[in-house]
């Protein structure tokens, strides 16, 4: 099976490494010569501290798992598995923090509510007062300007996979996409990230 990707961001790249792993062929194109929207410009942020309980934390602990899978898969992604830390100032920002790591999902989220030492112990750099703070062990970071390129090396290393940058998508029929350059990419599946 064939599957055209359209977009070399995060998310048409997270497409291929999927399809990938299914086994199936992949093409994929870009209109820049290296993706240079959202996914390089946002905070790389994998972030399950703040999430709903439900779907929606299920869902940022599945991303979580799978950005550390990637990371052992693909060397140089640039992902930091370091936590976060909430830093209260004042009682009312204590109790918020104090709620968060009574929630029943408290475990599921790595929360542990730090008094005024354990919080500079986590962080020495920390300057100011504050009363205490919430580390969520879970979280992460991914770099940005390094995890695309370290994904296609990934996915050029592993075959099956092709890289097109420079192809914008102009046209789109069952099964195919045509770029800029008038070519067809047939496929048995298209998948628009753009």
């Amino acid at each position: 099976m064939r599957v055209v990707v359209v977009g070399g961001g995060v998310l048409g790249t997270m497409h291929a490494i999927a399809a990938r792993r299914r086994g199936f062929e992949v093409i994929q194109l870009e209109r820049e010569a290296e993706a240079r929207g959202a996914s390089v410009r946002n905070f790389g942020l994998v972030w399950v501290s703040g999430r709903r309980t439900g779907a929606e934390l299920d869902l940022a602990l599945r991303a979580r798992a799978l950005w550390e899978q990637i990371a052992a898969d693909a060397p140089g992604v640039g992902f930091r598995p370091d936590g976060s830390l909430t830093i209260a100032r004042d009682d009312a920002e204590l109790g918020v923090l104090k709620e968060a790591a009574a929630l029943p999902d408290a475990d599921r989220r790595g929360f542990e509510l730090l008094d005024r030492a354990a919080v500079r112990e986590a962080n020495p750099a920390l300057r100011g007062e504050f009363l205490g703070g919430l580390l969520c062990r879970i979280d992460g970071i991914v770099e940005p300007r390094v995890a695309q390129p370290a994904l296609r090396r990934y996915l050029l290393a592993g075959g099956g996979y092709q890289w097109l940058p420079g192809r914008e998508a102009v046209e789109i029929a069952p099964n195919a996409v045509r770029d800029h350059t008038g070519s067809w990419h047939r496929a048995d599946l298209v998948v628009m990230c753009t």
